[in-house]
């Protein structure tokens, strides 16, 4: 076994070793409760990623008129699919980073706006030895890795017209914009509801698979509740989206124009400055195949934490996981940088 994946995980321990000293140490901390804060699960795929889905953190815990709040993502997403059926043959082999900010304010009581920048990056990457120590300790399938080569770039797709699809060079550009609002059901408590929109703008490029081309509609519910059980350290959350997409610019004959989206999950909040949270996402297929990764519902797993750096920054960490194998992209890390408003006696109550 490569000593890479230990080195990794030393590195890590150390890094979060060092947070929670700080953590401890910082006087910040005690002023206010970690509150629950679902993380960043979104599709990092190669196709079904470009289109931008709705994730977990739009929420319906709206900022107050005049308030801001911002956040810095970085993901980057393992893949590792190798299948065919029929007249169809895909591959993907390779790694998706995405770097995104994100803008919200509050426009009015109930109305809160915002809006997301993402750069993408496609490259052979160099997380495949660090993923196969992950699989060989959790005992998790590795798939095509066990038959294919380390670090390599290849995202293909041959069906009964031709290749459709053919990345080996990496590529990156900016993404496709997406503007979001949400809107308040509710005075406040325990259990918030809001109405979430979403619109994306096709500002991306399908050559570099960055963006569909198309223009994205999506609109669902969000769910968010505090203060559950005894101790009132769990909360939880849900959301329920459907999404609308215009015809894209890559495998147009086979896009599906409705894709639904369930996710949910709970928080535990440890400490005032540690939460640790897990959270599960499902999602209809994308396309009409026979393949698995296009044709077939997504589900994944994500796992991580929150930790309170500062009355009003809070660093995510987190790991998703195909738990329905070739499914969505094999592993995505992520950390999050947020700010956030600090909360005032109106929002509490």
């Amino acid at each position: 076994m490569s000593l890479r994946p230990i080195v990794v995980m030393s590195i890590v321990r150390r890094i979060v070793l060092s947070v929670a000293g700080f953590g401890l140490a910082s006087p910040f901390i005690g002023a206010a409760a970690m509150a629950g804060e679902p993380l960043d699960d979104r599709d990092n795929g190669p196709v079904s990623g470009i289109v931008s889905f709705p994730d977990s953190t739009e929420g319906a815990v709206l900022l107050e008129r005049g308030r801001f709040a911002g956040s810095l993502l970085a993901m980057t997403s393992s893949h590792a699919i190798a299948t065919n059926r029929d007249d169809e043959i895909l591959i993907f082999d390779g790694e998706t980073t995405r770097l995104e900010l994100g803008l919200r304010y509050g426009v009015g009581e109930r109305l809160e706006l915002g809006l997301r920048v993402p750069y993408l990056r496609h490259s052979a990457g160099n997380l495949d030895s660090l993923i196969d120590g992950w699989h060989d300790l959790f005992g998790l399938p590795g798939g095509s890795r066990e038959t294919r080569a380390s670090d390599l770039l290849e995202f293909s797709y041959v069906d009964a017209s031709g290749s459709r699809l053919d990345l080996r060079d990496s590529a990156g550009d900016f993404g496709d914009l997406r503007l979001m609002a949400g809107w308040r059901l509710d005075a406040g408590g325990a259990h918030r509801r809001a109405l979430r929109f979403g619109l994306t703008l096709p500002t991306g490029s399908v050559d570099s698979l960055t963006g569909a081309e198309a223009v994205t509609v999506s609109a669902g519910l969000a769910g968010d509740i505090a203060d559950l059980g005894a101790d009132g350290r769990l909360n939880a959350f849900y959301r329920a989206n459907l999404v609308w997409v215009d015809e894209p610019g890559i495998l147009a004959d086979r896009y599906r124009d409705w894709i639904g989206q369930l996710a949910a999950g709970f928080g535990y909040r440890a400490s005032s400055w540690l939460e640790v949270r897990a959270q599960a996402l499902l999602r209809t297929a994308t396309h009409d195949s026979e393949l698995e990764v296009l044709g077939e519902p997504a589900v994944t797993l994500t796992f991580g934490g929150n930790l309170r750096l500062s009355r009003r920054y809070v660093l995510s960490v987190a790991v998703g996981e195909d738990i329905k194998v070739n499914s969505s992209p094999d592993v995505s890390f992520q950390l999050t940088l947020r700010y956030q408003p600090a909360a005032s006696r109106k929002a509490l109550n």
